[in-house]
């Protein structure tokens, strides 16, 4: 059995150098252009939750947004998957934990 060995991108033949470093300025281009101008939106939404009264609800859901950093955590200390408390996945549970800790915080 003889082993080939592929010295150039696959696509290379299908499009021009000069093409594909345009799609990817356009890319990059497109990119900066709009990734600032939906985080400002974003921002502003947020700090106007925050103001109406929606902290505990806002912070539940940043900690139950970080259940898959919490699950590989917990994989590397523990070397499983962490447990289920009742029917309920773990980011529901940390979020409802989250958002009870900033309602006691606020209170």
């Amino acid at each position: 059995m003889e082993c080939v060995r592929v010295t150039t991108p696959i696509d290379s033949a299908e499009r021009p150098e000069r093409t594909h470093a345009l799609r990817m300025l356009a890319a990059f281009l497109l990119g900066a252009a709009v990734i600032p101008g939906v985080s400002i939106i974003a921002l502003l939404f947020l700090v106007r939750a925050i103001a109406a009264g929606w902290a505990p609800l806002v912070g539940g859901a940043v900690l139950a947004a970080s259940w898959p950093l919490v699950t590989r955590a917990w994989q590397d200390i523990n070397g499983g998957p962490p447990p289920r408390f009742g029917r309920l996945p773990g980011w529901v549970w940390l979020g409802a934990g989250g958002a009870l800790v900033c309602a006691l915080l606020l209170a």
